[in-house]
């Protein structure tokens, strides 16, 4: 279960560490939107890629927070989790390959 917890904690780093990163990108965009047209045109999909990560980072902290706790629930939060994780990089996929 020690590797569980290792796995679940570099997901949540990875994805949380993401979600900050592109948080910030964000602002950034705001601040430099009427400099270029192609920075108003990119901003609702790195909103959409910034929730994205923030739901995936959500579901991969409840599971490793579980987990690490030893609560009862711990297996069906690491089934959310997966399942979190599965269909968010899917969309994820879909969001940066249309178009």
């Amino acid at each position: 279960m020690k590797y569980l917890l290792i796995v679940d904690a570099a997901l949540f780093a990875l994805t949380a560490t993401l979600a900050m990163v592109l948080g910030v990108v964000c602002l950034m965009y705001v601040f430099h939107t009427g400099l270029s047209s192609r920075v108003g045109a990119e901003m609702p999909t790195v909103i959409t890629a910034t929730l994205a990560f923030s739901v995936i980072a959500a579901c991969v902290g409840v599971a490793f927070w579980s987990l690490l706790r030893e609560r009862p629930w711990r297996w069906w939060a690491q089934g959310g989790g997966v399942l979190g994780l599965g269909l968010g990089s899917a969309f994820l996929y879909t969001l940066f390959t249309s178009g």
